[in-house]
């Protein structure tokens, strides 16, 4: 940390009081060298699911569910997701004993749709689209139940590697992009949908015997399998929709074998990033790209850092190979305590942040995408919580401090921005936290500060710009935190070479305009 000279001290102590003044100028700034020419990763985009709450919530009053389109999709007044996850649904059934985790499927009979279904989820594609989300991913809990084993969206204890039917992979394929191209060909301009990605796999490692929610298991040869034939449907009917996969279950299964399921079921799961990032017939068909999710990987002693700088070291022996973060809501803690209880303060809202951070600087992450954008129970697992059960109740909207700071990403990180190097700042899991992007056409800098401590921290950007003949015009704070208002709040421009505080327990945006 470097400190300025006593002279400069005592104006560095003056509070700006109020809404108008601004932020604390603190004492004892850290400079920060943000360097524009050393590069990292480009930002693909941030994300959220509407699994499957958007099927509830996309019953209620236009004027209700225009407010939830707007937190999670403006780039005004919300978040400014640039990517939103389509849930692909299996099949409405009763034997699933949470009606919050099941969803419609398109399919009548095979080859023939219903595309009347799904119309709540659908709703909230064309609200995306009309706010200026600009890409979609549709993803599959499971296939139908008519092409499974058990004849349900879920697996029973057996001998089976997975619950698609022997043989239907071509069937599964086909069903696939006949709704990709539904939605891409739509007459209706509103729902015309052009899927960037499509996820045909969720979790293959987890067993999915229970009755709680959608799923199926698939070992390492039935994915590949179920790629594949997906790969050559796409290509067959000129499909644009590229493929994402696998969406793993944990870091720790990317590189050691899942040992009691692959003894249960008497094939391989697990060790992917070997087995399929090192099988170069995979390679083109997933566009280069591997998803996972962040799941176990959460507390603060042993795992948070660790396990990404051992993810990194990984995927550096298979050189360009972009991570997806794909999924992730608390379920384990930075402390262990656990998932539940909703909290809409910035504990997790920090935390979250927190890895955040890591999966973009150590794990260097193209694309970090939560969980469920709404919640409607009593778990850290949702952006927005709603108290409501059924047609009748009160239609609450309850924004977590969550959804702000995941905004501090989303809203100004835009995809197709590099990641660049921010020297000074490390990553002080305890304290101060910093990230910088850049986007060359619009001469704009984006840093990004998680300050998990109690204190307010102050700090100084330099830039290197290398040859680039910009000149600082301003730099412009959006800060998330504790105090009240501070949801992604915007606080007056600071002079150029000037300190900049950050708050205690806080996300604080930094957007440095240059002419």
């Amino acid at each position: 940390m470097n400190h300025r000279h006593c002279s400069r001290r005592s104006a560095l102590k003056t509070m700006l009081a109020g809404t108008a003044a601004g932020l604390l100028h603190a004492q004892g700034s850290r400079r920060d060298s943000i360097r524009l020419d050393t590069e990292h990763q480009t930002i693909e985009n941030f994300s959220a699911s509407d699994c499957w709450s958007m099927r509830k919530v996309g019953t209620w009053s236009l004027p209700n569910r225009n407010r939830m389109a707007d937190l999670l999709f403006s780039q005004t007044l919300g978040i400014g997701l640039s990517c939103w996850r389509f849930t692909v649904g299996g099949g409405v059934t009763d034997k699933i004993s949470d009606p919050w985790r099941t969803a419609e499927t398109f399919e009548a009979a095979e080859g023939k749709y219903d595309w009347t279904r799904q119309a709540p989820e659908r709703w909230f594609l064309g609200a995306a689209k009309a706010r200026g989300v600009p890409q979609f991913l549709a993803f599959v809990n499971s296939p139908p139940g008519r092409m499974t084993r058990t004849g349900i969206t879920y697996g029973q204890p057996g001998t089976d590697t997975t619950n698609l039917k022997p043989g239907f992979e071509g069937q599964f394929a086909r069903y696939l992009v006949d709704i990709l191209e539904h939605f891409r060909t739509n007459p209706d301009k509103s729902e015309r949908i052009a899927f960037d990605y499509i996820s045909p796999v969720n979790e293959p490692n987890v067993e999915w015997n229970g009755k709680s929610q959608e799923g199926c298991r698939a070992a390492n040869d039935d994915i590949k399998a179920v790629l594949r034939a997906l790969d050559a449907e796409l290509k067959k009917r000129k499909c644009p929709s590229e493929i994402a996969g696998i969406e793993v279950s944990g870091l720790l299964p990317l590189t050691s074998l899942a040992d009691k399921m692959s003894k249960t079921y008497g094939a391989k799961y697990g060790n992917y990033l070997d087995d399929f990032l090192g099988d170069k017939t995979i390679g083109n068909t997933l566009n280069h790209r591997f998803s996972y999710h962040d799941y176990g990987s959460d507390l603060l002693q042993g795992q948070l850092v660790e396990n990404r700088e051992a993810l990194r070291k990984k995927f550096d022996q298979y050189p360009g190979w972009k991570p997806w973060m794909s999924e992730y809501c608390v379920m384990t803690g930075s402390e262990g305590k656990g998932g539940g209880g909703r909290d809409l303060t910035m504990n997790t809202a920090l935390d979250v942040a927190r890895i955040i951070h890591l999966d973009l600087t150590l794990v260097g992450v193209t694309a970090w995408q939560w969980w469920t954008a709404v919640s409607g129970v009593n778990y850290k697992d949702g952006l927005i919580f709603t108290n409501w059960k059924k047609p009748g109740d009160a239609e609450s909207i309850i924004p977590a401090r969550l959804l702000w700071a995941l905004g501090n990403y989303s809203r100004f990180v835009r995809p197709g921005m590099r990641r660049v190097e921010l020297r000074g700042t490390g990553h002080d899991v305890r304290g101060l936290m910093g990230s910088a992007f850049k986007d060359e056409k619009a001469r704009r800098v984006i840093a990004v500060y998680v300050n998990m401590g109690a204190d307010p921290q102050s700090v100084q950007l330099d830039f290197g710009l290398g040859k680039r003949g910009w000149r600082l015009k301003s730099i412009t704070p959006h800060v998330t935190s504790d105090r009240e208002g501070d949801e992604l709040k915007a606080y007056p421009a600071v002079a150029p070479g000037g300190p900049i505080a950050i708050p205690a327990r806080s996300v604080a945006t930094l957007v440095a305009q240059f002419a």
